[in-house]
């Protein structure tokens, strides 16, 4: 596929601390009336959110997948909004953000699985997205030279490594292509040694961690010792690292969700420009007994840029939705391996908060010199 369009230049962003309620911004700002769905946070917003330190669960630990987060958090771009988030560590043994939020143990989460979380909202849970960090998922399949997997063709009758729940992923794909569901599957962690030991032909991996592992553990060369292709480029499109809250905290607490995201744009937004910093404060704070190798953390925080930009970002800006776009060519995808119930995507995908997150991300912003 063609590369992405180059993204656009940083914007300059506006400084001005949080000023409104929830409900203020809400209706003044976006004419939305507040709703109250029922149910244990439904009511007023007062005594049930700690605004002032949201909970935020996110997909994965706590590296540079994160980094606009935590740069925004040590510029302090959260605290201008007039908040300290806490962030949930994801990955193995961790809930699903989609099950934190929904039980209320955040208020916010990411979650890097588009099909996993229509599943959730299939379920009945009332959640709305805000904003997408990645405008397609850097989820793939990894396959060694001597049998390359690039099409869905030559995924029938191999071998899969996968971790838990890929299977339904590589079904979709071969119902997509028209293919028979033929092919084997070996669970496996997060780690590319089985696929390298030669026990599957192919592994489900993302694009800013195991290739990475493969070039500096093993010393391989993509594109001629080994091979990724994403899932996008194998027929599923969807966006990952997806933002979302319940649609009732967006209503009633739109103002915490307007400044939660433009804190975390302006906070990717100036890792682009130094994108050594993150990799810093990841090793320094939050990731520092995680064992994570500084060079492996420049490395993905270099290689996910790419997978936040598109013609639409280029157009609005970093994290922004397309309804049109998911109903077009996200759904087909999920139509096709059974979930027909689908909801209009603008009822699941909500734009206004991105809106007035831009709206002032406009004037000039001094970046802070001397913290690289």
């Amino acid at each position: 596929p063609p590369p992405p369009p180059p993204p656009p230049p940083p914007p300059s962003f506006s400084t001005r601390p949080r000023q409104t309620s929830g409900r203020e911004a809400s209706g003044a700002r976006r004419g939305v009336e507040p709703t109250a769905s029922g149910g244990a946070c439904s009511g007023d917003a007062g005594p049930r959110y700690n605004i002032e330190a949201p909970r935020v669960a996110l997909a994965w630990i706590k590296n540079v997948e994160y980094a606009g987060l935590f740069i925004a958090d040590h510029l302090n771009y959260y605290k201008e909004e007039g908040m300290t988030p806490n962030f949930l560590s994801g990955g193995p043994n961790s809930p699903m953000p989609s099950v934190n939020v929904s039980a209320g143990n955040a208020q916010i989460g990411f979650d890097n699985d588009f099909r996993r979380f229509m599943d959730a909202v299939l379920l009945g849970n009332d959640l709305v997205i805000v904003g997408a960090q990645y405008q397609r998922s850097p989820g793939g399949i990894i396959s060694l030279a001597k049998r390359p997997i690039l099409t869905p063709e030559d995924l029938v009758g191999s071998r899969f490594l996968g971790q838990d729940g890929v299977e339904t992923i590589v079904d979709a794909v071969l119902t997509m292509a028209g293919l028979p569901i033929e092919y084997d599957y070996f669970p496996a962690g997060y780690s590319v040694a089985a696929l390298v030991e030669g026990q599957g032909d192919t592994y489900s991996a993302f694009a800013v961690n195991q290739p990475i592992a493969l070039q500096r553990e093993y010393g391989m060369e993509e594109g001629k010792d080994f091979f990724f292709i994403s899932w996008a480029e194998l027929g599923l499109a969807g966006y990952g690292n997806m933002l979302f809250c319940k649609r009732e905290f967006l209503e009633t607490e739109f103002d915490t969700v307007v400044g939660f995201l433009r804190a975390t744009i302006k906070g990717w937004y100036y890792n682009a420009e130094h994108p050594n910093l993150a990799p810093k404060l990841v090793l320094d704070g939050p990731g520092k007994d995680l064992g994570l190798e500084i060079e492996q953390q420049r490395i993905q925080n270099k290689i996910q840029q790419e997978y936040m930009h598109s013609a639409l970002t280029a157009e609005k800006g970093i994290f922004w939705i397309d309804p049109e776009d998911v109903e077009l060519n996200m759904y087909p995808s999920l139509r096709a391996t059974g979930r027909t119930n689908l909801p209009p995507a603008a009822e699941v995908f909500d734009t206004r908060a991105l809106e007035v997150a831009y709206e002032e991300i406009t004037l000039p912003l001094a970046f802070r010199a001397g913290v690289e």
